[in-house]
């Protein structure tokens, strides 16, 4: 259920930011509540407080001209009855019901289920929304409480309407000048990471110092030549000190990041176009901005966009240059700290990685930039920062001022500035309902069943720095530790050194746990500036994880050898992606096995014990598990993409993120398969890797299925735990019987949210 109101909550946050009429955003809302509920009909009515009536507003299944013209008295008619009473009326046969009225015209005759929930926020009554269908049979459980989560929204969207409309009647000047300045303003972008924030804006006004340089001469080029000298001495150790504090945070970054600042401050044909221009006379700041501006044009002309996004990098390291040669020209003491204050968000134009790393990190609550991209050095920072970020989203700086209250949806890339009232509830039941943050802390409580059956429960990791939390929720080791960010966050690929100190400490920190390394896991929407990815109709099912790394075997070869160098000092799980016929297997392993012998015959220790195996998230794995189990060890469920992959769905794409649902029958069924392949083979094991493993729902379906070994984001565990703790094996196993025998995921749900609360779990 959390999944389908987080979809229709987002939808009709959508609906709400592009449009202003409320006919117009409610038509649209019943159509999104009928399509997503199963429904043939919706229809809200809103109550007129000076008529004492409920009015039909908008309907989808009934007859449109009854619209403002269908009213009904408080205790009239179904609807009536729901609203005076405030409480929920769902049935079977409506006719039965002793308030039934039958509305002439209306072309409800033919629908025998009957869904009426009154409208309140605030112990107040604004209305009614009904829901009808054919089938003779009541709303599910959880259709009603989806229905009663959105209904809050929709009652504040009411509310929020008629005072505005009180607003447009007052004929005060200074209060309609006062309204305009606070309108809700949406701005379109693309999320650099996920995640909501909230908080106040502060304008990170960036000087364009070379728009306000004018051409200026001199004939003291020697000196200009030494001053230039001396600045690019002094930008080298500044951006070796911003180097540090960027490992400091980021582990997996070494000196990457600035990497591309080294080799522009060393490049000699960059170096040499600046001394020209000084030996032809100009000073260090006008050279500076002659060379600025030739390269930032030939970068625009590029055809790549990762190659046109180093322009901002270009820029950002020229820029440096040229604010030291100002300070050493005026005697004064420079200071790069960008002031910020508690949990504030970041509007500019652009925001360079140097920009970043002088701000508080713990004080950036969001960020919002005009330029930028998704491959910006910017952008794979706000991943690994974990910072809500919105880039390209142009006009923001003309529609915001300083404090402004904004909101961030990154999940919808949307950047809601001056957010109305009804904007912020809606947002504020979205943080409420997405998060699974435990407020427990850390217990010793083992992992087990209540009939004593132990359940391994392990992390799932992108950053070294994410070890220090895996004790604090009790993860036993790393189930899944993704190396893409070591990878995305550089220009050319890692060295097998650079790889080999990131695996070793990860090592290092967890101990005498296993680690389980995916080995790259790159394409679809990761894609690498330095590998030759061509655009492609439907990457997802392009060339992605095991594909590239068979035809790129140097690179896959420098991973592994850092892999298995740093799995001699601990427990190493290799890991293969994206595995779809046993071709694939054979020849990874094949891979695998001459860096191994390189290794030995070279005497290099490395790991000589460690264990291999795959994802399982193509269908097409599940119907030759017994071939493919003959060349690994283990496999890991990647239930992401197997979700996506066999329900043929998208779920990033609005329109049909509703069919993503791990609690399907069908699917439960499959995982009921697959693991049954593994019963029968005592010496492979079966691991879950994707986000199911940490939905509480589906826990007890993956023990009553026999996946005992389950992988999640660590903050997971604890819920996780506390949930396995409840039941006994025999219990789960009952359950999953019960449940692939049903029609749809909603009747799975009301049926797992039924046992939670039989066990007095939190649901």
């Amino acid at each position: 259920m959390l999944s389908k109101v987080l979809t229709i909550l987002r939808r009709i946050s959508k609906i709400i930011a592009e449009n202003d009429d409320q006919a117009l955003i409610l038509d649209e809302i019943v159509k999104v509540l009928a399509k997503n509920l199963d429904s043939e009909v919706c229809s809200i009515y809103v109550f007129n407080d000076d008529r004492e009536q409920l009015v039909l507003t908008a309907t989808f299944g009934l007859n449109k001209d009854l619209i403002g013209k269908l009213k009904l008295k408080p205790g009239e008619g179904i609807t009536g009855a729901a609203f005076k009473s405030g409480e929920i009326v769902n049935v079977a046969n409506p006719r039965e019901h002793p308030k039934f009225k039958l509305v002439k015209g209306s072309g409800e005759e033919k629908y025998k289920s009957f869904l009426s929930v009154p409208l309140n926020v605030g112990g107040r009554h604004v209305g009614v929304l009904n829901l009808q269908k054919i089938n003779d049979e009541p709303f599910t459980p959880s259709i009603t409480d989806v229905v009663k989560s959105v209904c809050t929204q929709i009652a504040n969207l009411i509310i929020s309407s008629k005072m505005l409309k009180e607003l447009a009647t007052d004929s005060d000047e200074a209060q309609a000048e006062v309204s305009k300045k606070k309108k809700q303003v949406v701005i379109r972008g693309v999320s650099a990471n996920a995640g909501i924030a909230i908080g106040n804006a502060v304008l990170f006004a960036k000087t364009d110092y070379f728009a306000e340089i004018r051409p200026e001469r001199t004939l003291a080029q020697a000196k200009e030549v030494l001053l230039f000298e001396h600045a690019l001495k002094t930008a080298r150790k500044e951006i070796a000190e911003l180097s540090t504090k960027a490992v400091s945070l980021i582990s997996e970054a070494d000196a990457s990041i600035f990497d591309v600042h080294i080799l522009f401050l060393d490049d000699k044909t960059l170096l040499d176009a600046i001394k020209q221009k000084i030996n032809d006379g100009y000073t260090v700041e006008s050279s500076l901005k002659f060379v600025n501006d030739d390269y930032q044009q030939r970068f625009s002309r590029l055809q790549d966009q990762v190659f046109r996004e180093k322009a901002l990098d270009l820029k950002d390291i020229l820029l440096r240059i040229l604010k030291i040669v100002m300070a050493m020209r005026s005697g004064e003491v420079r200071s790069d700290d960008i002031e910020v204050q508690s949990r504030q968000i970041i509007f500019t134009n652009e925001l360079l990685p140097s920009d970043l790393f002088r701000m508080p990190i713990d004080r950036i609550a969001g960020i919002v930039t005009e330029k930028g991209g998704a491959t910006a050095h910017v952008a794979l920072l706000a991943k690994a920062l974990n910072i809500p970020t919105i880039l390209g989203a142009r006009d923001s700086l003309e529609n915001v001022r300083a404090d402004d209250e904004v909101i961030l949806d990154c999940h919808a890339e949307n950047v809601y500035i001056r957010p109305t009232e009804n904007v912020k509830s809606h947002f504020k039941d979205m943080i409420q309902l997405s998060s699974r943050e435990s407020e427990e802390d850390y217990s010793d409580e083992p992992s087990v069943t209540s009939d004593g059956r132990e359940i391994s429960l392990r992390g799932n990791i992108s950053l070294i720095s994410e070890t220090s939390i895996l004790k604090k929720y009790g993860a036993k080791g790393i189930g899944l530790y993704r190396t893409e960010f070591l990878f995305m966050i550089r220009d050319f690929m890692p060295a097998e050194d650079a790889q080999f100190q990131v695996y070793s400490k990860i090592f290092k920190e967890v101990k005498d746990d296993e680690v389980t390394i995916r080995v790259l896991d790159i394409g679809a929407d990761k894609a690498l500036p330095y590998l030759n990815f061509v655009k492609e109709d439907n990457p997802v099912l392009g060339w992605r994880g095991i594909r590239v790394l068979l035809s790129q075997k140097e690179l896959m070869k420098t991973q592994l050898r850092a892999i298995l160098r740093a799995g001699a000092a601990g427990k190493l799980r290799i890991l293969f992606p994206m595995i779809s016929c046993v071709s694939q297997i054979i020849e990874a392993r094949q891979v695998l096995s001459e860096v191994e012998s390189e290794l030995h015959a070279k005497n290099i220790p490395h790991s000589d014990n460690y264990k291999v195996g795959m994802m399982l998230e193509v269908p097409s794995v599940i119907f030759a598990l017994d071939e493919f189990l003959e060349y690994v060890d283990y496999m890991s469920i990647g239930t992401n993409d197997l979700i996506q992959y066999t329900f043929a769905v998208d779920r990033g794409n609005e329109q049909v993120a509703y069919l993503f649902n791990p609690l399907h029958p069908s699917f439960l069924k499959m995982l009921k398969f697959i693991s049954g392949a593994f019963r029968s083979r005592g010496d492979k094991s079966l691991a879950i890797c994707g986000e199911m493993a940490g939905n509480i729902y589906a826990v007890p379906f993956l023990l009553g299925a026999g996946i005992i070994d389950l992988s999640m984001a660590p903050r997971n565990i604890p819920a996780v735990r506390k949930v396995i703790r409840a039941f006994t094996m025999y219990e789960c196993v009952e359950l999953l019987e019960k449940v692939v025998g049903l029609g749809n995921p909603e009747a799975v749900e009301c049926l797992i949210k039924q046992e939670f609360s039989k066990k007095g779990l939190k649901s």
